[in-house]
């Protein structure tokens, strides 16, 4: 096969990209002296794709499918893909989020071995009918843990105030009543759609070489037969306007736990959501990163405490901020949260602000090229939005000042929505 070698001068890395015949497009990061090897294969298939027309024909799915599939990808009849893994000094794992799933390994021996089964196990699945009927008990399970889980509890109650009834605002594993509609047929119907190797990719690191590897790999698909890559359309629903009311519930905490969520606009295409992600990065390090004055005044008057955090998404179906975690205030740290954007839409940022915390972001983002794990998952999640993630550190030196200020003038402070979790009287 052939595969591609792209250079990133300023980054001092480079990295080969090729596609096997299967479809299958294979990225490899050559890391020189690192003992552990790391793999990662992912598909762009989530908790959100519930409702796709595929080859022209519509097709929708219960809540929860996609997670269910990933349970089900390591059921084998014969052998326990995990101690397999284990037995060759691997360790395994997988997850799925609202736009994808991925299965994973890390390992400083018996590398292809591993490969070998990553490939096989995903590409060929073994779960049995009744299988699929004792997994149902199992997830109906994990969905009764999350839901006494305070901090989830708060969370989703945030994401259904700000996205009601759209798919994101649901728990990734669905609900117990979804589990009943998914079956046998169903699952294997997604897997041959969504698990297709002309939707994949597989992202590698590690001190490996480039020829032997992209050798195996193609040793590997030859070995398999796939049907036709199947014409895919989403059909994601855009969500409604506007925000609902405030989520309040009581559950056994010591003190409140808060989120304010806050909507942004979507993002127009993976290239618009993948700058303003960058731009956002940017803007809370200045509004408040932990060398913020404000992060550092609402701390010393006990408003936060170390369980304070902001996690920001942009899509082309959702986008928010969520803020979370203990206070015993969450009104008022929710309306200092909320002003302090507001004077910053007034006031600016300085440029010596935005050059210090931009040197500070670029800095970290080359920290975390020596972590095989971020950078294979970062890689691959780009990868599946139609991006390329060593090339943002190049377009992040780009940022201005406008950059920012444009991006708080476009910010709507009343598409906020609070949710509390209080202790139990």
């Amino acid at each position: 096969m052939k595969y591609q070698l792209i250079e990133y001068p300023d980054l001092g890395e480079k990295v080969y990209a090729g596609k096997i015949d299967s479809g299958l497009t294979c990225i490899f990061l050559p890391k020189p002296g690192f003992k552990r090897k790391f793999a990662v294969l992912a598909t762009p298939y989530g908790a959100i794709n519930r409702h796709a027309q595929v080859n022209g024909e519509e097709l929708v799915t219960p809540a929860g499918i996609a997670h269910f599939l990933e349970h089900k990808m390591f059921e084998d009849p014969e052998v326990s893909i995990e101690n397999v893994f284990a037995s060759y000094g691997a360790s395994t794992n997988a997850f799925t989020t609202h736009t994808m799933t991925a299965y994973l390994f890390s390992t400083a021996e018996n590398f292809y071995e591993c490969l070998d089964l990553l490939l096989d196990f995903v590409q060929k699945p073994a779960f049995s009918a009744e299988g699929v009927d004792a997994e149902r008990s199992i997830i109906a399970q994990e969905i009764k843990m999350y839901q006494d889980q305070p901090s989830w509890a708060v969370y989703l109650g945030a994401m259904g105030g700000m996205y009601d009834d759209h798919p994101v605002a649901e728990d990734i594993a669905g609900r117990e009543e979804d589990l009943e509609h998914i079956d046998y047929q169903l699952l294997r119907k997604c897997h041959e759609l969504f698990y297709h190797p002309g939707r994949m990719v597989l992202v590698i690191t590690g001190d490996i070489d480039v020829d032997e590897l992209y050798s195996s790999i193609a040793d590997n698909q030859e070995q398999k037969q796939f049907p036709k890559l199947p014409e895919i359309k989403n059909m994601v629903p855009p969500p409604r306007p506007g925000v609902g009311s405030a989520f309040s519930a009581g559950m056994e905490v010591s003190r409140p736990l808060f989120c304010l969520g806050l909507r942004d606009r979507l993002g127009q295409d993976w290239q618009d959501a993948r700058r303003r992600e960058m731009v956002v990065s940017l803007f809370l390090e200045i509004y408040i990163g932990k060398n913020s004055p404000f992060y550092n005044r609402l701390y010393d008057e006990g408003i936060i405490d170390n369980s304070f955090g902001v996690e920001y998404s942009c899509t082309p179906w959702y986008s928010h901020f969520i803020f979370g975690g203990e206070t015993d205030d969450p009104q008022r740290l929710a309306q200092e949260l909320l002003q302090e954007i507001k004077r910053l839409k007034v006031c600016g940022v300085s440029q010596q602000q935005l050059d210090v915390n931009l040197r500070k972001l670029m800095g970290l983002f080359i920290m975390d090229l020596n972590g095989l794990e971020s950078t294979v998952m970062a890689y691959a999640t780009d990868w599946l939005q139609e991006g390329d993630y060593l090339s943002r550190f190049e377009d992040m030196g780009k940022m201005t000042k406008e950059d920012v200020m444009d991006f708080l003038q476009s910010l709507d402070l009343d598409q906020n929505i609070l949710s509390v979790v209080n202790p139990l009287e």
